[in-house]
């Protein structure tokens, strides 16, 4: 029977039979559920993130964690002090009258010509990172206990 009115319809008036069809889709696609059609992923919150934290059996082992060799003792890849103090030779330096590893660099006091210097030496490539005239920490704005 239902068939049979389709059919009339299609036949007696086939413009409003197409724009009946049309509406009878558009009202079914609005009636379907949400769920039913594709959704995008909305605002994420921080449940949807996972952080995963080391478990105490992943201990990292204790070898990995040596002494701190950036402080008072050079490196062993560092330049020692004898090679410094050649390469200090080199361009001009002499008289070096102190000499420590401090601060991951050698600090150096040396003259260079008639004026005492205090100088920053990179310990591995033996480049002077600092040259400056000799105070005897009366010029610096540093305490006493971080002198050269």
């Amino acid at each position: 029977m239902q068939f049979a009115i389709c059919e009339h319809l299609r036949r007696e008036r086939p413009q409003r039979y197409r724009e009946t069809a049309c509406w009878v889709i558009v009202g079914v696609c609005l009636l379907l559920p949400p769920a039913a059609s594709a959704q995008q992923p909305g605002p994420f919150t921080a449940q949807d993130f996972q952080f995963s934290s080391p478990s105490p059996q992943s201990q990292i082992p204790p070898q990995l964690y040596g002494p701190d060799l950036d402080g008072n003792t050079p490196s062993e890849i560092a330049l020692s002090a004898g090679a410094v103090r050649a390469r200090l030779r080199g361009l001009g330096f002499h008289s070096v009258s102190s000499m420590q590893f401090r601060h991951g660099y050698w600090q150096v006091v040396a003259y260079h010509g008639k004026q005492k210097r205090q100088l920053t030496v990179h310990p591995e490539s033996g480049r002077i990172r600092s040259d400056k005239p000799y105070c005897n920490n009366r010029c610096n704005n540093y305490q006493q206990g971080e002198e050269f």
